[in-house]
Formats: C-alpha cells, structure tokens, sequence
C-alpha cells in the first residue's frame, strides 16, 4: 500500500473514508487535506496518461466496492471518473459504456452499462513518478523549442521577402513614372497579401514564445 503522505492524519486511514457521512464527521483541515489529496490524485492521473503510463481495457464488470471515487468535480474527456483501488492504491479512470453514451448525463445515468471503459494507471514510488514527469517534459520541451526555432525562421524568411519585394515594387513604380500617392497606393495594393501575413505572424510569433517561457518555468 502506498505510503501516506499527508502528516496530521495519524487518527484516520485516508483510504477508508468512503462515505459522504464519515467525510462530514472529519476536521475541517482533515478535509481540506483530503481534497489537496485528491487533486493531487487528478493531476497525478493526468500526468501518467500524457506520458503514456497506462494500460487500457473493457470491462464486462465493475465491483465499485473495491474503489473509492475522487469527487473532485471533473471527469476526463466528460467521460471518465477517477477512482482509487482501497487495497492497491492504484489509480483509475472509469468510464460506463450506455446506448446513447452521447446523450444527456441524467439520461445516461438512468441506463445500465453493457460495459466499462477501464484506463489503468502505472503505479510508481514519488521518485519513479518524478522521474518520469522530468523526462516527459523534457521530450515535450525539446519539440516545442525546435516548433519555436522553425516558427522564429519562418518569420525572418517572411519578413525578408516582403521587404525585398516591397524595394522591388518601389524600383519598377518609380521607373514607370509612378510618383506620390499614386505609388503609395500601389505599394499598399501589391504586396498586400505578403505586408498583411508578415503583421500578423509578429503577435503570432510573440504569443508563442511567451507561452513557451512559461511552460519551461513550470
């Protein structure tokens, strides 16, 4: 069983609060330390779903007595909910699988399954699962900097080419006798296309760079 790691529960086996009447006999910071729990839970699941360390299967058969559910008010893809294993500790998303599995939640709550849709997780120790967040992001971060270094001369080549391009229009207007506003209005209608792309792609290309000085910093 997985070691808790909440301090201040030494009273109460986390595992065994199942019921909505025992949560409501807790301390005040009991529950707030079993809701930080469950989020952590969540995102833990999230995380090891990203990183490909699941197993998925169809069940014909669910014996919900074995699980606790994580009432966190979110369900994956609007389908699946997350329950703990009270005897491996062992996280998993469960999703019923009804006729009209599209239809309204009340609707599909009154059908009886013909099958589950089980997402089992990886179970690992806080250093395996550390780890392994540590080189995902990595993986992920290293694609994104490559997605941002192609992205970065993408708009240098663009930039490149509409200040070429306008040069060369002001060489040939200016040839054919164009002068003022006449060839300011051509060089706003020619290479138009070209200006307006290069505009857009700068907050294009800002955007992207903020976001991925934030990802780095998480």
């Amino acid at each position: 069983m997985e070691q808790n790691q909440f301090e201040g529960l030494e009273e109460i086996e986390v595992t065994d609060v199942k019921s909505e009447e025992e949560v409501k006999g807790l301390k005040e910071y009991e529950k707030l330390l079993l809701a930080e729990r469950d989020r952590n839970d969540y995102e833990k699941a999230l995380n090891l779903i990203k990183f490909g360390c699941f197993e998925q299967k169809e069940e014909t058969t669910m014996d919900y007595s074995k699980f606790e559910k994580i009432n966190n008010g979110k369900k994956y893809k609007g389908l699946y909910s997350l329950y703990r294993n009270l005897e491996t500790m062992q996280l998993l998303f469960i999703a019923e699988l009804v006729e009209n599995n599209k239809g309204d939640e009340d609707e599909r709550k009154d059908m009886k399954p013909y099958a589950y849709d089980v997402i089992y997780l990886e179970q690992m120790d806080d250093e395996t699962y550390k780890a392994v967040c540590h080189a995902g992001k990595n993986n992920v971060s290293n694609s994104l900097s490559t997605l941002v270094i192609c992205a970065d001369i993408f708009a240098i080549l663009t930039w490149v080419l509409t200040l070429v391009t306008i040069i060369v229009a002001i060489i040939a207007y200016t040839d054919a006798g164009y002068k003022g506003a006449q060839l300011l209005i051509n060089l706003l209608v020619q290479p138009a296309t070209l200006f307006g792309f290069s505009v857009v792609l700068i907050p294009l290309i800002v955007l992207m760079h903020i976001k991925y000085k934030k990802y780095k910093e998480q």
